[in-house]
C-alpha cells in the first residue's frame, strides 16, 4: 500500500530511557523512604490523543460508487471502506488471462516444433542453424508468456485497488467525498476519510522541570525507574481508568516558556473508552 495511502502519525521520544523516565517520578523523597511505605503520588494534567491516524486515499482514478461506512463507525482492519466501479478494471483484468491463455499455447506449440526439430536433425532432415531457430522462437514463447503473467498480476492489482479498505482497526471520520464522483488522483492527493486507531491510545502531558530533576535522584539505573514506577490515569469524574499504561517518549528538551518537558504515555483502550480530545490526570507513583 503506497506512503501516502497510509500516512499515520507517530511519536518517538529522543531522550534516554532515564529523562523519558525520570520526568514522571517527581517524588521529593528517597527510594528509601519509599521503601519505608511512604508511596507520594505525582500528578499532571493530559489530553487523549490518537497514537496512530492515516488518511484514506485513492490509488488509482476511478468512479466512487459506493462508501460503506457512517461517520463514527469502528471498524476492522481489512473491512471495505470504500467501492469504485469494477468494469474498466476488470475488463483489463479480463483481457490480460485472454493474452496469458494465448501466450501459454504458443509456448507449448513452439516447444512441440523443438521436439520435431530434434527428431528431424538426428535424421538429417533438417540442419542445425533450422534446429536452433525453432529453439529461439520457443525461448521467445517463453518470454511473451512471462509478460502475459505479469500483466494478469498488474490487471489484478487494479483490480484489488478498486476497493479501498480499512488498514488498521479504528474509528471512521465523516467520509470527504460523495458517492457518484470520479475521483483523479492526478489533482494530488485526495483524502476520502481519516482513520483514528483507538487501542491503544496516548495521553500527553507537560512534566515540570522540578518534578523531572527530584525524580532523576532517585534511582540507580534506567531499568530500576522503569520497574520502580506505575503510571495509571485519572477520568475527568475522579474515576481511576482500569489499566496502567506505559510510557511512549519524551521531548528531547524542555519548553523554553514555560520549562516542562512533553511526554506521551501509552493505554490499552479495549473498552474503548478514552477518545482523542479527552482531558484527564496522569498519576505516577513508586512501586512497593
Amino acid at each position: 500500500m503506497p506512503d501516502r495511502f497510509l500516512r499515520g502519525t507517530s511519536r518517538i521520544g529522543l531522550a534516554s530511557a532515564a529523562a523519558l523516565f525520570g520526568v514522571l517520578l517527581g517524588l521529593s523523597q528517597t527510594p528509601a523512604a519509599a521503601q519505608d511505605g511512604a508511596y507520594e503520588v505525582v500528578q499532571f494534567e493530559g489530553t487523549v490523543v490518537p497514537a496512530r491516524e492515516a488518511d484514506i486515499t485513492p490509488i488509482v482514478s476511478g468512479w466512487l460508487r459506493h462508501i460503506a461506512f457512517v461517520p463514527g463507525q469502528i471498524v476492522d482492519e481489512g473491512d471495505v471502506l470504500f467501492e469504485f466501479a469494477m468494469p474498466p478494471a476488470q475488463y483489463r483484468l479480463d483481457l490480460a488471462k485472454a493474452q496469458q491463455d494465448a501466450a501459454q499455447a504458443q509456448l507449448q506449440e513452439a516447444i512441440a516444433e523443438v521436439k520435431r526439430a530434434e527428431l528431424l536433425k538426428d535424421r538429417d532432415v533438417v540442419s542445425e542453424v533450422e534446429l536452433e531457430k525453432t529453439i529461439a522462437l520457443r525461448d521467445i514463447a517463453a518470454a511473451n508468456l512471462a509478460a502475459a503473467e505479469a500483466n494478469v498480476g498488474l490487471a489484478g492489482l487494479g483490480v484489488m485497488q478498486m476497493t479501498q479498505k480499512a488498514p488498521f482497526a479504528g474509528m471512521m471520520s465523516a467520509p470527504m467525498v460523495r458517492e457518484n464522483g470520479w475521483q483523479d488522483v492526478g489533482d494530488g492527493d485526495i483524502t476520502m476519510a481519516i482513520i483514528t486507531q483507538l487501542d491503544p491510545i496516548q495521553v500527553v502531558g507537560e512534566v515540570p522541570y522540578d518534578v523531572y530533576a527530584a525524580r532523576q535522584k532517585m534511582f540507580g539505573s534506567d531499568q530500576e525507574l522503569i520497574d520502580g514506577i506505575a503510571l495509571s490515569l485519572i477520568l475527568p469524574g475522579g474515576e481511576v481508568y482500569p489499566h496502567e499504561g506505559r510510557l511512549v517518549s519524551g521531548g528531547y528538551k524542555f519548553e523554553a516558556e514555560s520549562q516542562k518537558m512533553t511526554v506521551w504515555v501509552e493505554f490499552p483502550n479495549p473498552e474503548l473508552l478514552l477518545r482523542p480530545g479527552l482531558k484527564v490526570a496522569i498519576q505516577s507513583r513508586v512501586k512497593p
